[in-house]
């Protein structure tokens, strides 16, 4: 039996750009400069585009898109280039989770049984759906009669994150381009590998030359120069909420061009009193803030717990922790392995610091695998919910635990907190759960759950964890324009 390690020594791995339907090396020749965080491995010579190459791009996208090859064609006809597309990425499944295990450091046997399907599963729903949305129409006057109708916005740029490569990527590229838009695609330059390689797979499923592009390189320079593009009608991020201002600020800077964010949280995970099954909650909890090392935009990784029952669910949540000690990425039966980058671990590290010079009690699972960049998971309790281990986006396996003294409190800390992504109650009280889940400022809440939703559902927060839509029926109306029509008839 071929090893995971094996397979991933045999790839052939393609580093360049693909602009216009080739892949081409940047103009200047440079390169990224990096290290696997899985074995510390050289993977420099990633192209690092500029100006010159987003550039050409735009100017690629904007032909390809005013000629109408994919914009002006049938729905059903870009539904089923969709549908090849997603067949062919599932033919390649295997070597798109390589890819993404090799440049990121989280485990195979995560990306093969649950990223690249989800992936998959993304173009598959959103394909689906092209054909069955419908546009508006006013009642009719005797004289008169209007149409409302969306139409693409042009062309579009989207920049994606690092931490699940190809989930977040196909919720942007997938309903931009069934929309019409000629779309170009800016990966992280911590994962860039997979999306390069699906560019080519987006060609031979039938995507003309033009429609998909993607740039790569550092998003200081190649994805400050898209947002800043005059010729770019809409960019649409998933990252920081640092960036995300950036982003929103180049786009004002420029031609206003659409803005959509999809930025940090630091999610709220309130257990009540009423909760009666804390053991699943604290399975469900350690699951969902510890899950590829806490590098996850909706982590609940602020803990809120009734004074009544947080000595007994503390002592739960400890054992479920001990099951996301890291372990060897390339090992098929490893669930947790790796950080992205020896600069992210360092970042998690001064957290953990800090948190420890604050005096606060934790708990750190044992050491696990010491040949790539992880940390063990922390748990940090009686944690002040003013600190600074409890109010920023740490993205890292640290769970600050808070004590509420009521209902009403735990609420109150859960909203204490300048992002708004995601957040959680457990309670066996149907009306608890129904008023917490009305006022607690998150754009999806979860009522004895965590984590729990489909392609159905919107996803995407409030406050500074960004602005519009992915997922959903709703995300086609992130990458098109309202058009109002006025007919006027004669009035004989």
């Amino acid at each position: 039996m071929v090893s995971v390690i094996d397979k991933i020594n045999s790839l052939k791995l393609e580093k360049r750009a693909f602009i216009n339907g080739i892949y081409v090396d940047s103009i200047t020749k440079n390169t990224i400069e990096k290290k696997s965080s899985a074995d510390r491995r050289d993977l420099s010579g990633i192209a690092a585009c500029n100006k010159n190459d987003v550039d050409i791009a735009v100017e690629h996208a904007r032909k390809s898109f005013e000629s109408g090859v994919w914009s002006d064609i049938d729905p059903q006809e870009k539904k089923q280039i969709m549908l090849k597309l997603a067949d062919l990425m599932e033919k390649h499944s295997e070597e798109l989770a390589l890819l993404d295990t090799l440049e990121t450091g989280r485990s195979y046997i995560n990306y093969y049984r649950d990223s690249i399907p989800k992936a998959i599963e993304v173009v598959r729903y959103f394909a689906e759906a092209i054909d069955k949305i419908y546009d508006k129409a006013i009642p009719p006057r005797k004289n008169a009669f209007a149409t409302i109708t969306r139409e693409p916005l042009g062309v579009v740029a989207c920049i994606t994150p690092w931490n699940d490569p190809l989930v977040p990527a196909m919720w942007k590229m997938a309903p931009a381009l069934l929309m019409g838009n000629s779309v170009i695609m800016k990966p992280a330059e911590q994962s860039s590998l997979s999306m390069i390689r699906l560019a080519g797979l987006a060609k031979e499923a039938g995507i003309p030359n033009g429609v998909l592009n993607v740039i790569t390189g550092y998003g200081e320079e190649t994805g400050k120069e898209l947002a800043l593009h005059n010729d770019v009608d809409g960019v649409f991020f998933t990252g920081s909420s640092e960036v995300g201002k950036l982003i929103m600020q180049y786009a004002g800077q420029s031609n206003m061009k659409k803005v959509g964010l999809e930025c940090g949280g630091k999610s709220a995970f309130i257990v009540s009193d009423k909760c009666t099954d804390l053991e699943v909650a604290a399975r469900t909890l350690a699951k969902n803030v510890f899950y590829n090392q806490g590098q996850i935009c909706s982590a609940p990784s602020r803990a809120i717990l009734h004074e009544k029952i947080k000595d007994d669910f503390i002592k739960l949540l400890i054992k479920e922790t001990d099951k996301y000690i890291p372990a060897d990425p390339f090992l098929e039966t490893s669930e947790v392995s790796c950080l992205v980058s020896s600069e992210q671990k360092s970042k998690v590290q001064a957290y953990i610091d800090e948190g420890k010079k604050a005096g606060f009690p934790f708990y750190q699972s044992p050491e696990g695998y010491k040949g790539g960049e992880n940390i063990s998971p922390v748990l940090f309790y009686d944690v002040d919910n003013s600190s600074k281990i409890a109010q920023e986006e740490i993205f890292g396996p640290v769970l600050s635990v808070i004590t509420a003294k009521s209902t009403k409190h735990a609420l109150e800390i859960a909203n204490d907190t300048s992002y708004g992504l995601a957040g959680a109650v457990w309670t066996n009280d149907l009306d608890e759960a129904y008023q917490i889940s009305r006022k607690l400022k998150a754009g999806i809440v979860h009522i004895n759950s965590y984590g729990d939703d489909d392609n159905t559902v919107p996803f995407g927060g409030m406050k500074q964890s960004g602005i519009g839509k992915d997922k959903s029926i709703y995300a086609f109306d992130e990458y098109s324009e309202l058009k109002t029509t006025w007919l006027r008839f004669d009035q004989k």
